[in-house]
């Protein structure tokens, strides 16, 4: 009687009641591999294997004439994941087989086996199978993209002096190709990608500041494969290298990159990167030049103290490169041949409480214009003199108050800033930007109490450090604060039977005060300065007030700033200006597809040696509507408005467009993709008059775009 009873429970585990199956014949039992191993690992894509059945108890067996058991083998269906992998089996010995040679569908699957019962399929159960990618890997993902940007100007007119620009009617199609992969095993990871941009017009090609006329129309914007084994990353192509903002700091170009890093975070990197940028297909590793046009550089990186209360990071950095000259159209000029070898080194401290921290970067470069044989032509040239430079950057940062509760109930914080930078004279280096001759120094703080926060800082710099007679030493001190007051918050901390007005604005103050100046007089006869009229001494002030509202559909603020311009160079004391500007905008959220935007400004700015003032005011509004659909209307008006009071001269531009947009989705229309098409029209008139030349001139325009973006 108990028998029965658990054969009962376990027929009705597997299908329902109603369904009670007293004619249910197997279970499945496990999955083995061919010599009877059980499956609990990945197996390979075309692997061998058997599902292992087991009868019920209560099973009604038919047999044949010799009393073998009689199943066939359409009784079973399996499906792994989303596939039905059926015809892939046959029974045998009461098991399930899988010869393999064939592939199986990769990844972490479910597998469902079913037998076929009174004229229904019942699952007999279930079994999670894992299995490799053809070529080995757990994962395997491919992904690809496509985006087709159609821009189109459908028409042009122009009228008054306006001359027709040169391409009137255009229609420019720009698709960008893209393919990434994703690769992965227990430890190793691979990862690629590679972009390609295709255009009709070819000013938009790639390479066509290179090439010209000659750049292709289909052509690689970037690639790149990435490796990670265990603690090590290898990257091919497109890379970025550097941690040392004064010598080499994520500098990105085409090469080979690879990193070894621990469990401790001890890290050695290095790098082979080609001389110059590199776009297209040309060159296409950035190693095709490498024996006259490379950078080599190392690194390596350290923890130190991790269990004291002072941590320290030691990072260190090798540089070796060499460019050739170019002739660069774009900008005039034949840039010379250079070299480049340097260290530098990166000290990060902080303590073990976070409110102390300190970022020292060191940069030592030596750097050379060598003898360049497409500039020099064969002339016997003036060697240039070469030494080793030094930069330095130290930042420090220290909380000063932290979290402090106040008299009156509030938190204070109080975090203190420094910095100190300097680059000497002759300081260049190919893999990064910095600024030589240059001395900089900080102090700063940020405030915050209550509800109330703010900055303040001090900061002056100086040039010419190696104080030349012949050149002019300028310094430049700068003062500035700032404060961030949310009145309604502010009032709320205060205990009050009523809540505060939410007419109470968020106000917002700010002031500047720049002063540059010369140190010193350069001698005449070598500097060709002349007299200290030359020497520039001119301060500057700003004042910046704003206040802003929000309410439920609306939001309000007014802005207002004044600004006085004191030059007190010798013989300009007079050429003064001050200028004021007001500023309001008013935004309007109607309801949920809708909303209005409105402007005003009006400024004033004085010119004091000529005593002349200069006045402009304008206005804007804008409309927005937004569907559910998906469909978007947009219209902007603009008016502004330029005179003087000496009625020198005047102008008057005004600006107006309408856009309609349709957003899509993928299957929305006839094709799958995600995409917008907009049609977009616009005017713009603009009249000036000179009355000083008695001149008038009027320059309208009026266009209408289309344009079609698909994303596949």
């Amino acid at each position: 009687m108990k028998r029965a009873l658990i054969s009962l429970l376990v027929a009705s585990a597997m299908v329902s009641q109603s369904q009670l199956s007293a004619q249910q014949l197997y279970l499945l039992d496990q999955l083995t591999d061919i010599d009877g191993q059980p499956i609990s690992d990945w197996i390979e894509h075309n692997q061998s294997l058997f599902i292992e059945l087991k009868r019920t108890d209560h099973a009604q067996v038919t047999t044949d004439s010799s009393g073998r058991i009689e199943i066939q083998n359409d009784q079973f269906q399996v499906i792994l994941g989303d596939t039905d992998i059926t015809s892939l089996f046959s029974f045998q010995k009461e098991n399930l087989f899988f010869s393999g040679g064939i592939p199986l569908p990769a990844g972490e699957n479910t597998l469902v086996v079913s037998q076929f019962i009174g004229n229904q399929w019942i699952e007999i159960g279930t079994s999670q199978l894992s299995v490799m990618t053809s070529s080995g890997f757990k994962q395997a993902e491919w992904t690809k993209t496509l985006e087709v940007n159609i821009n189109s100007q459908l028409d042009e007119k122009t009228s008054g002096d306006a001359v027709v620009s040169d391409r009137p009617r255009y229609s420019d199609v720009t698709a960008n190709i893209g393919l990434a992969s994703h690769h992965q095993n227990d430890n190793l990871t691979i990862d690629s990608h590679i972009n390609l941009l295709s255009v009709s017009n070819r000013q938009q090609a790639v390479q066509f500041g290179n090439k010209l006329n000659k750049a292709n129309k289909l052509d690689v914007t970037d690639y790149s494969t990435s490796i990670v084994s265990g603690n090590n990353l290898v990257t091919i192509g497109n890379t970025s290298f550097g941690s040392n903002s004064l010598l080499i700091d994520g500098l990105s170009r085409r090469g080979i990159s690879w990193q070894y890093q621990n469990e401790n975070e001890l890290t050695f990197n290095g790098a082979i990167l080609s001389g110059s940028d590199i776009v297209g297909y040309n060159n296409f590793f950035g190693l095709a030049n490498y024996s006259k046009q490379y950078i080599n550089a190392l690194g390596f990186g350290v923890n130190t103290f991790t269990d004291s209360r002072i941590s320290l990071r030691i990072e260190g950095t090798y540089l070796d490169a060499q460019r050739l000259s170019q002739n660069d159209f774009g900008i005039g000029e034949i840039a010379s041949a250079e070299t480049n070898k340097g260290v530098g080194f990166h000290l990060v401290a902080s303590d073990n409480e976070g409110r102390f921290n300190a970022d020292l970067t060191i940069g030592f470069s030596r750097y050379n214009n060598p003898n360049d044989l497409d500039l020099s032509f064969g002339d016997e040239l003036v060697e240039l003199e070469v030494e080793t430079a030094v930069a330095h950057n130290l930042n420090l940062s220290y909380i000063l108050v932290q979290e402090w509760q106040t008299p009156w109930g509030s938190n204070a914080n109080i975090t203190l800033n420094a910095n100190h930078s300097r680059a000497e004279p002759l300081y260049q280096t190919l893999t990064a930007y910095v600024q030589a001759n240059v001395k900089n120094k900080l102090l700063a703080a940020q405030y915050q109490f209550g509800n109330v926060s703010g900055n303040l800082g001090v900061q002056s710099s100086r040039d010419n450090l190696d104080n030349l007679v012949n050149l002019l030493t300028t310094k430049t001190n700068n003062t500035s604060f700032s404060a961030s007051l949310p009145i309604a918050q502010i009032l709320s901390d205060q205990e009050s039977e009523t809540e505060p007005s939410i007419w109470l604005p968020q106000m917002e103050y700010s002031f500047q005060e720049t002063h540059q100046y010369a140190l010193t007089s350069p001698e005449a006869n070598q500097s060709g300065f002349n007299s200290d009229s030359h020497l520039p001494n001119q301060l500057t002030t700003g004042h910046n007030l704003s206040a802003s509202w929000q309410l439920e559909t609306y939001s309000l603020s007014l802005q207002t700033s004044h600004n006085n311009q004191d030059n007190r160079q010798i013989g300009r004391e007079e050429s003064d200006f001050t200028s004021l500007q007001h500023s309001a905008s008013i935004n309007w959220q109607q309801n949920n597809s809708t909303s209005w935007s409105f402007s005003f400004g009006k400024n004033r700015q004085a010119d004091l040696e000529n005593n002349k003032v200069q006045y402009s005011k304008s206005f804007n509004v804008s409309y927005n509507w937004q569907s559910i659909a998906g469909l978007g209307l947009s219209a902007n008006y603009g008016l502004s408005k330029d005179e003087d009071s000496l009625n020198e001269a005047s102008n008057t531009s005004t600006t107006a467009d309408i856009s309609l947009v349709k957003n899509f989705t993928n299957g929305e229309w006839w094709f799958r993709a995600n995409g917008s098409i907009s049609l977009r029209l616009n005017y713009n008139d603009s009249k000036s008059i000179d009355n000083v030349f008695e001149q008038a001139n009027r320059f309208g325009t009026k266009t209408a775009q289309l344009g079609i973006n698909l994303s596949f």
